[in-house]
């Protein structure tokens, strides 16, 4: 296996290997052997990925995916990602469940002014709402599956984009950081019952 993303004295290489070949598939579209059409670019990837990474607190994958998006975008710094990244992730932790009717309505409000913010910023309308489906999917979150769901659809489709290709895309990425924080955050603590 080519990449070593994964590479640790505790998991056997196996698996570490199939977690190389996860990366691959969902971030660079191919197997190493076969290639298939992507609908989401590596950027908005590499921004959903680091947001799910900031969702779950894995130091591991927040270091990866700030490297990754450094190297994919020059203009933006590690910092200015870390603030605007911190603060998307700040909103989209609100569980609307468990506010008011007039909270709620005040959240969504707050919410469509900072993601035009966050839109021009990065020259990506769609970017937020991929990051709060990305969240919804994550936590199994109706609201924020459906409120942004609606959106994502409708930019993508406005774009040309086949929206349920591109959400199935989101869906590869949302599994694989799933996958990804669980294993960092065993490896890391297996590991410090070796290092006493």
């Amino acid at each position: 296996m080519s990449s070593k993303v994964f590479r640790d004295n505790v998991f056997p290489n196996h698996v570490s290997d199939l977690m190389s070949l996860m990366h691959m598939v969902v971030f660079e579209g191919t197997d190493g052997e076969e290639k298939w059409d992507m609908y989401l670019t590596l950027e908005q990837k590499e921004c959903i990925a680091l947001g799910l990474a900031l969702y779950y607190q894995c130091d591991h994958c927040i270091e990866h995916h700030t490297k990754a998006l450094s190297r994919l975008n020059k203009r933006v710094t590690p910092e200015t990602l870390d603030k605007n990244m911190n603060a998307i992730i700040l909103f989209l932790r609100t569980e609307t469940s468990r506010i008011t009717h007039s909270e709620k309505k005040r959240w969504i409000q707050a919410w469509q002014a900072f993601s035009i913010k966050m839109s021009l910023q990065r020259e990506d309308k769609v970017m937020p709402y991929l990051l709060g489906l990305a969240i919804g999917l994550a936590r199994n979150d109706t609201f924020l599956i459906e409120f942004c769901g609606v959106e994502v659809k409708a930019q993508l489709e406005a774009q040309g984009i086949d929206a349920r290709l591109a959400i199935g895309e989101l869906e590869s990425v949302v599994i694989f950081m799933k996958a990804a924080a669980s294993k960092n955050r065993v490896a890391q603590t297996i590991g410090s019952l070796f290092n006493k």
